[in-house]
């Protein structure tokens, strides 16, 4: 088992070259056991800081107050739910008619005679049983979705604002899946004022909550713009700036990378992963780019993780790609699936030491989402109450 001695860049070093030698090899066999000894050996149990603060982030709405004369923000589902249920049941009539006329035609080619009834008989049980499938299909999708639209109300309640990961957990489904199916309600009118925010990971119910929410966002790019313009203090060595905005969009390039690997892998359960992981390192450069001071350290651990978890994605959807998914593919991909879990795990547990001091301090990640939620009059957040608990 490999020794840390505390030298972040040997452990990397190590990381990659186990990626390396496995995606080379296409022999994935022992990647994750490796991979996890290794982050076992450097890291012990390790505190939930992180995860803390990008839970605290990204659930910034808390319980609501009730709101009087709350504009119709939602469709009726009734027709839908109806035209589900016909399907369902002609579909489901369909096929067990189909069925019978299939047996029907086996029991009458077997007299002599009859040959042409015996055909009729198959032909209309082959129809029945196609287009009664097609409808039954369509039936429980149709149902499915509708389901799931009166959880996603539920969970919303009286609020206007809610994450998608907050409503993919409340229908079992990935954000990625979840995105998709939020924007077909938007457009079929299920939701009726509905928008995606910016970054397409939070679903907005409301015109008015959407234009305070644009408001906001766009006043706060306006402030960053203007703070950026602003001398350097003569304090700061020259070229620090630039440094720290070279991590900056080595950060963003890579979350990128790893959208894109997620958008060109179809699969719901290794998409929940890389959602995880694209949540967490969002999350990372953002607390980056409201405390410089940590760069150094980021940049030197990013150099091989990164680089590591997009080489692993890539394989991944190239395998993924092939039209003939033999075991040495379904293997392979297996195990990378359970080492995307460990480098989750990773990413948690060994930058949870750079952001000890500063995981908790998000005020200035939801400064948008503060304005949005005391313009709506929500009650305060969650870490707002836990400061005051604090200071009891």
């Amino acid at each position: 088992m490999v020794q840390f001695d505390g030298n972040w860049d040997d452990l990397g070093r190590n990381i990659q070259d186990i990626v390396d030698r496995a995606v080379g090899s296409r022999d994935y066999s022992r990647l994750n056991q490796t991979i996890r000894q290794v982050v076992e050996t450097a890291v012990g149990a390790g505190s939930e800081a992180v995860r803390k603060a990008v839970d605290g982030v990204n659930r910034p709405a808390a319980e609501t107050k009730p709101k009087k004369d709350l504009p119709v923000l939602y469709g009726n589902p009734g027709r839908k739910n109806t035209g589900g249920i016909l399907k369902t049941v002609f579909g489901g009539l369909s096929v067990f008619c189909g069925l019978l006329f299939l047996v029907a035609s086996i029991f009458v080619d077997m007299v002599p005679g009859l040959f042409v009834l015996a055909s009729l008989f198959l032909v209309l049980g082959l129809g029945g049983a196609a287009v009664g499938g097609g409808l039954l299909f369509s039936g429980t999708r149709t149902l499915g979705k509708i389901r799931r639209f009166k959880t996603y109300r539920k969970i919303l309640g009286q609020k206007t604002y809610c994450t998608l990961e907050e409503l993919a957990r409340g229908v079992g489904k990935s954000v990625k899946f979840v995105r998709r199916e939020v924007l077909r309600m938007i457009n079929e009118g299920l939701f009726l004022q509905g928008h995606l925010d910016h970054e397409g990971m939070s679903l907005i119910t409301s015109h008015e909550t959407f234009q305070h929410y644009e408001q906001s966002r766009l006043a706060l790019e306006q402030r960053q713009r203007e703070e950026a313009k602003k001398p350097a203090p003569k304090e700061k060595p020259a070229g620090h700036s630039p440094q720290v905005q070279e991590v900056l969009d080595r950060g963003n390039a890579f979350v990128a990378e790893i959208r894109r690997c997620n958008d060109e892998i179809p699969g719901e359960e290794i998409s929940e992963k890389i959602d995880r992981m694209e949540l967490i390192v969002r999350r990372i450069f953002q607390r980056a780019e409201a405390h410089p001071e940590i760069v150094p350290d980021l940049k030197k651990l990013m150099d091989y993780y990164l680089p590591m978890t997009v080489k692993l994605l890539n394989a991944y959807a190239d395998m993924d790609a092939q039209p003939i998914q033999g075991a040495t593919i379904q293997t392979s991909k297996r195990e990378i699936e359970g080492t995307l879990d460990t480098l989750n795990l990773a990413f948690e547990k060994l930058l949870d030491d750079l952001f000890a001091e500063t995981a908790l301090d998000v005020s200035s990640d939801i400064t948008v989402l503060q304005t949005l939620l005391s313009q709506e009059g929500l009650t305060e957040d969650e870490l707002t109450k836990m400061k005051k608990q604090q200071k009891l």
